[in-house]
């Protein structure tokens, strides 16, 4: 990373100004952050020259539930934040996938002055990829049962259309 294409993102600001259909909801989410006592010390300790790239979009949950949390983090340190949407920059977040396979978002990458890097986050923390993951395999096993019956005559359906249109 240098400073020059570090620049070329934009502001926080300027990220809000340009949100479309989620501005509201995005807006609301950023109000609804506010450091206790306990986060500010901790807050204290961290450095305040820190350059952070955060790459995202507009339409992604996760970036609208976990990007306020950045903001109002650097808004109270004073950090230079530069934002950068996946799909203008779909180079920027290769080294930053996911399992080195998914294109999550959001990605912060933090930066000393100098521009060395320090750290990356991917896209929601640990502990709700858990809970989502976990959820996710309990509705599929529910559903799958619940719906056994009508998904397998499908299932066969499918099948046998796609071997007949192959075989025409």
């Amino acid at each position: 990373m240098d400073r020059d294409f570090f620049e070329r993102g934009e502001t926080p600001q300027a990220f809000l100004e340009n949100l479309q259909e989620r501005r509201s909801d995005f807006e609301r989410h950023l109000q609804e952050i506010q450091f206790n006592e306990q986060q500010l010390r901790l807050l204290s300790q961290l450095p305040k020259d820190l350059n952070v790239m955060v790459i995202a979009e507009e339409w992604s949950g996760d970036a609208q539930y976990f990007m306020p949390v950045l903001l109002r983090m650097a808004e109270q340190l004073g950090w230079n934040v530069r934002i950068f949407h996946r799909d203008l920059y779909p180079d920027l977040i290769l080294p930053y996938r996911k399992e080195n396979l998914y294109h999550s978002i959001p990605v912060f990458v933090f930066f000393d002055r100098d521009f060395n890097e320090l750290a990356s986050w991917i896209e929601r923390p640990a502990v709700a990829t858990q809970l989502i993951e976990e959820e996710s395999l309990k509705l599929r096993r529910r559903l799958r049962e619940e719906n056994k019956v009508a998904w397998r005559q499908e299932t066969f359906r499918e099948i046998f259309e796609l071997v007949k249109s192959s075989r025409e």
